[in-house]
């Protein structure tokens, strides 16, 4: 099947409609109603937004079957030919970014993307990619860890960041 812009619509709606369903099974584990003494229940949003997320997208089908929509009507290609390689590349960096965070840990894994990612597909000189790529996880540190006290996952360049926890603690 030749992915076109019509057949990307759809599949789009059918995908959503069942994460839409799945969210609704879950948040109906949890309190969905709302009463004046105990307030809201867990699920009472998550609940209510994913009804309405399944709502549009049988909206959005009803379109399709009947043409209604531009899109519907397009059989032009989802994704031009030439852009499927930014598509690919961003697709294998951000693997790359996911496994490297398994075993590096975030802020390392972040430097080697975004220096590689902006390398890429920018055209700035090596010294801003190089001072963004580093500056970056520093802020991110900082925010998270620092600020918010929300650790990230380190994995073997735990050891690494032991200093800079007996200044902050």
């Amino acid at each position: 099947m030749k992915l076109t812009t019509r057949n990307a619509e759809i599949i789009v709606a059918v995908l959503l409609a069942l994460c839409s369903i799945g969210l609704m099974i879950k948040s109906a584990q949890n309190r969905i109603d709302w009463t004046v003494e105990d307030n809201m229940g867990a699920g009472f949003m998550p609940f209510w937004l994913s009804l309405g997320m399944l709502i549009c997208t049988i909206i959005t089908m009803f379109k399709w079957f009947t043409k209604k929509s531009p899109q519907s009507n397009n059989n032009e290609p989802f994704i031009d030919p030439e852009a499927n390689r930014y598509v690919y590349v961003t697709i294998l960096s951000l693997i790359g970014l996911i496994l490297g965070t398994a075993y590096l840990g975030i802020y390392i894994s972040l430097i080697f993307f975004l220096f590689f990612y902006l390398k890429y597909f920018s055209q700035k000189s090596i010294l801003f990619i190089t001072i963004f790529s580093l500056a970056t996880p520093v802020f991110t540190f900082c925010f998270f860890e620092w600020l918010l006290k929300i650790t990230l996952p380190q994995g073997i360049s735990e050891p690494l960041f032991y200093p800079i926890y007996d200044l902050m603690y």
